[in-house]
């Protein structure tokens, strides 16, 4: 269909196909057909298959498992009919680029279509049901397969149960019948109800839901959020409000923890590394070098200065200074 449809993938935007793309439109109308549960298509066999063997169970839950399948039939048949009268019928929505460009499928899609089509079709009589005049070949086929499990049941007390449903298919063929026409009239309704909504569908139209309630639309158009409440829980491409959680906000706050804390420990203790070897050195410079090893040197020298004026270590200079000092004294005691 996208390959048909020169990739437009959105059936709002199609419609008025079923001449232009008829093997397609056939082979999707079979599917339809057998998917929703008309009667001969395969679809039909499985589908009241299902329902039957739900029904004929003992218990209320199986009852009540009954009616929320008939009712999952009913939303597959109108969802299926509104595919088909949104892509096939109705009137053409797409662009006018996409419109010159439609063309069918070639064979290597088509082909494959058929088949599937035909097995829609025939399939089905494989199963086809004793009430309807069939041996259910099929599940003759499968009852090895199922051997195991009815011993099973048996091991378990189940047995009473099984045997509950075999008598209640036996003595209620009207049963049968009833819930067969009303699994079929599930199709109809889902027919008549697509066709009402969306068989004169033009450009802009409107969907039903959206005009009865927007809320209950857009929750449905938005598939009930869910994919925006991953986003918000599990892959954390959205935020809630200024907060990340998933995957990228567990990515954020680690990378925030090794920037600020690992790193932010890793350059702390190396600053306090740089400053204790700063303040070693500045201790070893001025304390220990600078005033226990340089200091006691630089006093001696100091206090040795006046003396080395004094005190050259020459003989000859100690006689002058004592000659000079016996005239000196000599003068000063004659001109006393």
């Amino acid at each position: 269909m996208i390959h048909a449809m020169s990739g437009e993938q959105d059936m709002r935007n199609m419609g008025a196909l079923s001449d232009r793309i008829p093997k397609t439109y056939w082979t999707m109308f079979i599917a339809t057909l057998a998917i929703t549960g008309i009667p001969p298509f395969a679809g039909f066999v499985s589908k009241d298959g299902i329902l039957w063997e739900t029904w004929t169970r003992e218990g209320t839950a199986f009852h009540l498992l009954w009616g929320i399948g008939y009712i999952t039939a009913l939303m597959t048949a109108f969802y299926m009919f509104r595919l088909i009268y949104l892509t096939f019928y109705s009137k053409p929505r797409m662009s006018h680029q996409v419109e010159h460009h439609i063309h069918e499928s070639p064979s290597s899609m088509t082909v494959p279509l058929v088949v599937l089509a035909l097995c829609s079709i025939f399939a089905g009589f494989l199963g086809w049901p004793h009430s309807l005049g069939g041996s259910d070949r099929f599940a003759r086929f499968l009852d090895p397969v199922f051997t195991g499990e009815t011993q099973v049941m048996n091991a378990e007390g189940k047995a009473g149960q099984v045997a509950a449903g075999e008598r209640e298919k036996e003595h209620t063929s009207s049963t049968e019948y009833l819930l067969m026409f009303l699994s079929i009239g599930a199709a109809g309704i889902g027919l008549i109800m697509a066709g009402r909504s969306y068989s004169k569908a033009d450009k802009g139209y409107t969907e039903p839901i959206a005009a009865i309630s927007p809320p209950i639309y857009k929750t449905l158009l938005n598939k009930y959020y869910v994919d925006e409440g991953y986003d918000y829980v599990f892959t954390g491409r959205r935020k809630l409000r200024d907060v990340r959680l998933g995957v990228m906000g567990l990515g954020e706050a680690s990378s925030w923890f090794d920037t600020h804390v690992i790193d932010g420990a890793v350059n702390a203790a190396g600053w306090i590394t740089r400053l204790t070897a700063t303040i070693s050195s500045w201790w070893d410079k001025w304390i220990i070098d600078g005033i226990g090893v340089n200091g006691p040197a630089i006093l001696a020298r100091m206090v040795s200065y006046p003396a080395r004026l004094l005190e050259w270590g020459l003989v000859q200079w100690y006689a002058l200074v004592m000659t000079a000092g016996l005239v000196g004294f000599a003068f000063y005691y004659v001109y006393h």
